[in-house]
C-alpha cells in the first residue's frame, strides 16, 4: 500500500508482516518495528502503520535509525552448504526476473570463487527449465568452452521450488568486452580465436544423440574464464525436440516456446515463420554463429532493428569496413542462409578455423 502525506510532499510505502513497516522519506527508504522505542517520536510528521498513525518529525527520524535492524538482501552474507559445497554468498552480479548470480566464495578456505545462481521456480515449466539445465551442464562438464557446473541443489519451499547451482565464476562477458573497445575493432585472429572456442562448445553439443540445440547462443551468454577460454552458458532453452511443426496446436505451442526462450536478435528465420515448415533441428544454432560472428567483426547486429522480414529474406549487408579475409565473410554468408538445408553443420567450420574441435570424451574427433 503507497500514501502520500500531502502537505510534507512524503511517500510512505506500508507492508504489514511480522508488524514492520517499510516506509519512505524524503527520498530515502527504511524499516522499522512499529512496536519498538515508539515514545522516543515526537509530533511532527504522521508514519502510517496499519490502522495505526505515529507522528515522526524529520529530526527523530535519523536518532531512531540507531534502531532499525539491517536487512538482509537475498543470499548476501550468507553460507550455504549445496551439495558438497559450502560456500559463502558475497554480492550480486547479475539479476534478471526470477533468477539472481550472486559472487560466492568456498567458506572452508575462502579460496576458490564461485557463481552461485538462485532460481526462483514458480511453476512446472520454469523447474523444468531448472532441470533441463542441469541435465546439460552435468553432460558437458569437464568440456574447457563449456562454463562448469560444480554443484547443485533443488528445494521446497511450499509456495515454490527455488534452485542454486554452484558454477564455475566468469569475471569478463563477451558483450562487456564488446562495448569496452569502443571504436577498436578485433583483428581478425583474435575473432578466430573467439568462435574458435563457441564452436569448440556447440560442436560438443552437436555431437550428441540426439543432437542438442542450444537455441539462444548470443554474446551475453560467452564468458571469459580465468583460463583465458572463452564459455558458452546458460542451458535452458536447450532442446533435442527437432520436427516439422504441422499442426496448428503443435506452432501454437511451438511459438509460444521460441518467443520466450530465444532472442530475436539471434532467432532464425524457420523460428520465425513455423508455416514455412522447414525443420527446426540444430541449424538454428548455425544461423545464431552467423549472428554472433557478424557482431564480433562488426559490433553491430546483421539485421536492423531485428526486423522479421530482413531475417526472414536473410537480407543483410557485410559493411566495406573493417576488412576482413574472404574466409571469414564466406563463412558468414554460408552461416546466414535462409534455408537450414543451405547451411553447414558445425564440422564445417573447423575448415576455416585450422582446428578440429573437442568432444566429450575430449579427445580430437569430427562428428
Amino acid at each position: 500500500m503507497l500514501m502520500c502525506c500531502e502537505k510534507q510532499h512524503t511517500w510512505v510505502l506500508l507492508r504489514i508482516e511480522n508488524v514492520v513497516s517499510y516506509y519512505v522519506i524524503l527520498g530515502k527508504c527504511h524499516s522499522i518495528p512499529c512496536f519498538n522505542a515508539i515514545d522516543t517520536l515526537s509530533n511532527s510528521l504522521p508514519i502510517f502503520a496499519g490502522p495505526f498513525i505515529f507522528p515522526l518529525s524529520s529530526s527523530d527520524m535519523w536518532r531512531f535509525k540507531q534502531f532499525m535492524p539491517k536487512e538482509q538482501n537475498g543470499l548476501e552474507g550468507r553460507s550455504i552448504d549445496i551439495g558438497d559445497l559450502k560456500v559463502h554468498v558475497r554480492n550480486v552480479i547479475a539479476e534478471g526476473g526470477f533468477s539472481c548470480v550472486y559472487l560466492a566464495r568456498e567458506a572452508i578456505h575462502g579460496s576458490k570463487q564461485y557463481a552461485l545462481k538462485h532460481i526462483i521456480c514458480n511453476d512446472e515449466e520454469s523447474l523444468e527449465l531448472v532441470m533441463k539445465e542441469i541435465r546439460v551442464m552435468k553432460l558437458l562438464k569437464g568440456h574447457p568452452n563449456v562454463v562448469t557446473l560444480h554443484s547443485h541443489t533443488i528445494f521446497d519451499t511450499g509456495r515454490t521450488k527455488e534452485a542454486l547451482l554452484v558454477m564455475e565464476y566468469c569475471e569478463k562477458s563477451l558483450v562487456s568486452v564488446l562495448e569496452s573497445r569502443g571504436a577498436g575493432y578485433f583483428e581478425e585472429k583474435q575473432i578466430l580465436t573467439i568462435f574458435r572456442d563457441v564452436c569448440n562448445a556447440v560442436f560438443a553439443m552437436h555431437c550428441q544423440s540426439p543432437p542438442i540445440a542450444h537455441r539462444d547462443l548470443k554474446a551475453e551468454n560467452l564468458l571469459l574464464g580465468s583460463d583465458g577460454l572463452w564459455k558458452l552458458c546458460d542451458f535452458g532453452s536447450t532442446s533435442t525436440n527437432h520436427k516439422r511443426f504441422e499442426k496448428p496446436e503443435e506452432m501454437g505451442v511451438e511459438e509460444d516456446n521460441i518467443r520466450k526462450h530465444t532472442t530475436p536478435a539471434y532467432r532464425a528465420p524457420e523460428m520465425w515463420d513455423l508455416l514455412r515448415r522447414e525443420l527446426i533441428n540444430e541449424k538454428v544454432d548455425i544461423w545464431a554463429l552467423g549472428c554472433l560472428l557478424f557482431r564480433i567483426c562488426y559490433f553491430k547486429s546483421a539485421f536492423d532493428g531485428e526486423s522479421k522480414l530482413q531475417i526472414l529474406n536473410g537480407n543483410y549487408r557485410i559493411p566495406d569496413m573493417p576488412k576482413y579475409s574472404t574466409s571469414v565473410t564466406d563463412l558468414l554468408n554460408d552461416m546466414l542462409q535462409s534455408s537450414p538445408d543451405a547451411r553447414p553443420d558445425i564440422t564445417q567450420a573447423s575448415v576455416l578455423l585450422d582446428r578440429p574441435f573437442i568432444s566429450m570424451n575430449l579427445g580430437m574427433v569430427s562428428c
